[in-house]
């Protein structure tokens, strides 16, 4: 949630006095509008849209839910516990472009992050809207590590954000790689194989992620934020 605004007085002092009085008084009214504008521009959050693409049933939809909904929960002894619709076994295709916001707090300032699922219909490769890209900063390109083929596409995905997501500086978006459903892998990730694949590929960087347990899901996130 966003810190409260600085509250302003519903009333203005009484004039009274001399003129002297009242100028000094109207100065001091003014400067205390620039400071409560300056605390209010500090206060404003920072919109950054971020993609989560992907082959369909790579655990995008789950990733955004444990994100926005499921993280620092608390339950009995004071462990972890998942709001029910956070994430659900079996896959259920969503339904066309949905978004959620997440906030951080990056330099000072409160990072609102909307985070836009492309699901369903449009989740394949060359069938996401183009309105979906306007206005993008950067994507998390999610894939499933326990099918090595949602691994395959990855690069014809990053070739797509590449060529529709256009940064105001120029600049390529940041891309993170994303690995979901490592709590279903027992194998440890190639951290120096994926490092280079990164590297050669220009991802900003790689996490494993599950929704299931939460690991690495805010981390994720933060990270594109402080990109």
């Amino acid at each position: 949630q966003l810190s409260a605004l600085p509250t302003r007085s519903s009333s203005a002092l009484a004039v009274v006095g001399s003129s002297q009085q009242n100028t000094a008084h109207k100065q001091q009214q003014k400067h205390s509008r620039k400071a409560m504008d300056d605390d209010d521009a500090a206060e404003v959050a920072l919109p950054l849209k971020v993609l989560v693409l992907g082959d369909p049933a790579v655990g995008k939809t789950a990733y955004v839910r444990r994100l926005v909904r499921g993280q620092g929960l608390l339950g009995e002894a004071g462990k972890q516990s998942v709001p029910s619709d956070c994430f659900k076994k079996g896959y259920k295709p969503s339904k066309g472009v949905d978004f959620a916001l997440k906030e951080f707090e990056v330099d000072g300032r409160t990072a609102r992050l909307q985070v836009w699922d492309a699901s369903g219909e449009h989740a394949r490769r060359g069938e996401v809207p183009d309105v979906y890209y306007q206005d993008a900063f950067g994507a998390l390109l999610v894939y499933d590590i326990t099918r090595p083929t949602t691994f395959d596409t990855v690069l014809d995905w990053k070739r797509d954000i590449d060529e529709r997501m256009i940064l105001p500086t120029g600049e390529a978006p940041p891309v993170l790689l994303v690995g979901a459903k490592c709590d279903l892998e027992t194998a440890s990730a190639d951290t120096a194989e994926l490092d280079r694949f990164c590297a050669d590929n220009g991802f900003y960087g790689w996490f494993d992620v599950s929704a299931k347990t939460g690991f690495n899901v805010d981390t994720c996130a933060r990270c594109l934020a402080e990109k």
